[in-house]
């Protein structure tokens, strides 16, 4: 029955629902590279502001122990030029200068390599014992030509002031004779504090000092899992930036070495100001477009009421003919140029419908006459193998066995003609090979036995006729050795399949054979097996490749047939 479907258009209306999705289309991609670029260009501006704060601070601790190193160059040189025993006042008159002319620094110590003071003092003590186990001490003599710097800590019990030991293996004269010593110099580890405190990182924005053992030596904030958590990060990342959340404050980290000193500067700085900028610009952003999407759409759909529905008949239409249904037509009212378009579509279906019954009947005749076409190759295959069966045994008088012969040949084409059916039941099939085996038996007495194995339960199937023949076939010929074999049809049902099996003793057949055999199955090689090739061409044509043939052996032992038939395909043809 065909369906009517009245569509009234608008051009200028859709067209102008058109551009309304394009403006809104547009204004989604300006806002999106809006902000992509600002974020992009907020967070490189964080990037460098963080990175410069670091290096600022960096520079500012790298000035003042260059100050100290200075000062220590200026000392070395002293006892390098001045001998001790000859100037010890004056060598000793330097060590207190230089003490006394820097605030920060405590005191300073030149030792020999056993570890007793040669010159120097200090401002809050004085320390002339030996000193060759304690660490600066040491570090001093294992790595050479360089200052190290040790941790804080205090220099007695009850001292709570922290300091800094510098020291540095040195070269010193002492009676005519250049001596190693070391030189030690002890700073007040307040100074470096405070230019730490000079930073500002913003709320809760901190540095940190590491030495070259990843061990806090300094951290300018007073939380503990603040300061904990940021040597976690620091000790992860090593070197260079990175973004972190620290007791739910947005930070940026920035790590960079201390010169001559192996330490790292830590600096943690606020961009939570940052986020939130970027929050609001998100938001303001947002409602800006969401209200243009807003009133852009509400203008769309105000007009697409208009003329949507008519449109979604004429998209239901469409999605039937998809699918199959070339039984509607479409009648168009409004537009002439949608008209003539409507118009247009019915031809083409009518057009499309015409084809398609055509060619299903082509292709149902061509069916036909394929199968056929086979069958016909197998019936004279048949007969004249049988007729000189009949001949042999004519030959040699045994008119019992020829009348036996002639009967199963009888109901052997019987059931090959069966009234011009294609499909046979299973049962009908048996018979056939029943026949045909009774035929060869007899032919070739004691060359083979045989035995069935059919579950009855797919005895009422119908089948493709002729399949097991042409490999019964293939097993007397070619299966069975010189002494007596075993020839096995067996048929049952596995899951969705019926499956029949022809198995045989004898020779076996290699793997290569195996591989050959499906070449020529499926048309990659020529070849003889005329019986095999001809059944598994009328199960793919008939089955589809669902459908399948399937060869195994083992040498000297047996070989398998086994063909695997689509139970579920109606009346048993694959339509």
């Amino acid at each position: 029955m065909k369906k009517l479907i009245r569509i009234d258009l608008s051009i200028g209306q859709s067209i102008l629902i058109s551009t309304l999705t394009i403006v809104t289309v547009v204004l989604l991609v300006t806002g999106t590279i809006f902000y992509s670029t600002f974020s992009l260009r907020t967070d490189e501006l964080v990037e460098t502001q963080s990175r410069e704060i670091n290096k600022q601070i960096v520079l500012n601790f790298e000035n003042y122990i260059n100050s100290l190193i200075e000062t220590a160059n200026y000392i070395q040189t002293s006892s390098l030029n001045l001998d001790l025993q000859e100037n010890r006042n004056r060598l000793q008159e330097i060590y207190v200068l230089s003490r006394e002319g820097k605030r920060d620094v405590i005191s300073i110590f030149l030792f020999d390599l056993e570890g007793n003071a040669l010159l120097g003092g200090s401002s809050r003590r004085n320390r002339f014992l030996r000193p060759d186990m304690e660490l600066w001490f040491l570090n001093a003599l294992r790595d050479l030509g360089i200052f190290h710097f040790s941790p804080p800590h205090t220099l007695n019990s009850q001292d709570d002031e922290e300091v800094i030991s510098v020291s540095k293996l040195v070269d010193y004269l002492d009676g005519g004779e250049q001596k190693k010593g070391v030189l030690l110099l002890e700073l007040n580890f307040r100074t470096i504090t405070s230019l730490a405190e000079k930073s500002n990182l913003g709320e809760g924005g901190h540095i940190l000092i590491l030495d070259d053992n990843d061990s806090l030596i300094y951290t300018s904030t007073e939380g503990q899992s603040a300061a904990l958590e940021s040597l976690s990060l620091a000790r992860r990342q090593n070197l260079g930036g990175f973004k972190a959340s620290i007791n739910s404050i947005g930070m940026y980290g920035n790590i960079n070495t201390l010169s001559q000193t192996r330490w790292r500067i830590v600096t943690m700085y606020n961009i939570d100001e940052i986020g939130r900028a970027k929050k609001q610009m998100f938001s303001v952003l947002s409602f800006i477009l969401l209200g243009s999407i807003g009133i852009t759409m509400s203008v769309a759909i105000f007009i697409s009421r208009r003329i949507s529905g008519p449109l979604n008949q004429l998209k239901k239409y469409m999605l039937r003919i998809e699918q199959g249904d070339f039984t509607s037509r479409v009648e168009v009212s409004g537009q002439r140029e949608i008209v003539l378009v409507a118009d247009s579509f019915n031809d083409m279906i009518d057009e499309i419908r015409s084809l398609m019954d055509r060619l299903i009947t082509e292709q149902r005749e061509k069916r036909k006459s394929e199968l056929v076409a086979l069958q016909n190759q197998i019936n004279p295959h048949f007969l004249y193998n049988t007729l000189d069966s009949i001949i042999w045994l004519a030959e040699n008088e045994r008119s019992d066995d020829v009348i036996t012969t002639v009967v199963a040949l009888a109901r052997f084409f019987r059931i090959s003609i069966s009234k011009g059916q294609n499909f046979i039941p299973v049962s009908d099939e048996i018979a056939h090979i029943r026949n045909y085996l009774t035929i060869q038996s007899i032919r070739y007495t004691g060359k083979f036995e045989y035995h069935f194995e059919i579950n009855h339960e797919i005895l009422g199937n119908k089948v493709m006729k002729l399949i097991l023949q042409p490999l019964v076939e293939n097993a007397i010929y070619h299966g069975v050795g010189e002494e007596t074999g075993l020839i096995t049809i067996r048929g049952y049902r596995e899951g969705e399949f019926i499956i029949f099996e022809v198995e045989n003793t004898g020779y076996g057949i290699p793997e290569e054979k195996i591989a050959q055999l499906y070449r020529i199955l499926n048309g990659e090689e020529e070849g003889q097996s005329v019986g095999l090739k001809n059944v598994y061409q009328r199960l793919k044509l008939y089955y589809g490749d669902e459908a399948d043939l399937v060869i195994s052996s083992e040498l000297d032992e047996m070989t398998n047939v086994r063909v695997l038939i689509p139970a579920a395909v109606p009346g048993g043809v694959k339509q």
